[in-house]
């Protein structure tokens, strides 16, 4: 049964009701275990990251001038460029497996044996890699009672960076990072808090 929340047109949406959802690509679950803590196993479930600051990208279509009867009319192009990489600051859990999880995939990327191509196959310069070191990305934006209102996918999603840790005895905060990740697609959904 679906609950109905009576608001003040006045509620805005926090920054920091964010949460980024990674589930683990394929060619990290060779590397699973649930139940084992060691440096060549990540966990096999999805990610999840209390995230804030940039998590989500600008959307544009350019237009596109077209000269007729000798006026200039702008018109769509039809056409959204590239999405720039999205930057994610993250706060590292207490186990350190949030940051183990980019870490490990990063790590296994730019193997060149174990990585994320198929070593037997002979791949002709230039060819496109298989995408099983993708996987799809999700923010949810959550509302006052964290439920979760709105959804934002990225397909094909890949880190292309890992922050460096900095931390204190003297700074009592919890230590944080970011990471960025580049992507193919982007969907966004309201979603019914439930």
């Amino acid at each position: 049964m679906a609950t109905t929340y009576n608001q003040a047109a006045l509620n805005k949406e926090r920054k920091d009701k964010f949460i980024l959802v990674v589930p683990t690509p394929q060619f990290l679950k060779e590397d699973v275990n649930r139940y084992s803590r060691k440096n060549n196993l990540v966990n096999p479930d999805s990610m999840q990251f209390s995230v804030y600051g940039s998590v989500v990208p600008p959307v544009a279509i350019p237009n596109v001038e077209v000269r007729y009867s000798g006026q200039t009319l702008n018109v769509t192009s039809h056409n959204r460029p590239a999405y720039p990489p999205v930057n994610v600051k993250f706060t590292i859990d207490n186990r350190f497996n949030n940051y183990w999880f980019i870490y490990k995939w990063l790590d296994k990327m730019q193997d060149d044996y174990a990585g994320y191509f198929n070593p037997d196959k002979n791949y002709q310069k230039g060819a496109v890699i298989e995408d099983q070191y993708m996987s799809d990305f999700t923010i949810y934006a959550l509302d006052e009672y964290n439920k979760r209102v709105a959804q934002f996918d990225f397909t094909k999603g890949f880190p292309t960076f890992l922050g460096g840790i900095e931390y204190s005895y003297r700074d009592p905060g919890e230590i944080e990072t970011q990471f960025s990740f580049a992507y193919s697609q982007f969907y966004v959904k309201l979603l019914s808090p439930e």
